[in-house]
């Protein structure tokens, strides 16, 4: 688990909190616009980091 968090770019898990305020979100009258979309969750992990590997 130290390795998950030390490649990822905000260097911590995400808290439950966090995943339900974008739940929370996508079921209130402020995304009624927003369809097919995918909303990635993962402290930048798919964005990369800025230093180099390994």
């Amino acid at each position: 688990m130290a390795a998950l968090v030390a490649d990822t770019p905000l260097k911590r898990f995400g808290m439950p909190d966090e995943v339900a305020a974008v739940a929370v979100m996508l079921a209130s009258d402020e995304a009624t616009y927003i369809t097919g979309t995918e909303i990635n969750m993962d402290g930048g992990l798919l964005a990369g980091s800025a230093a180099s590997p390994g």
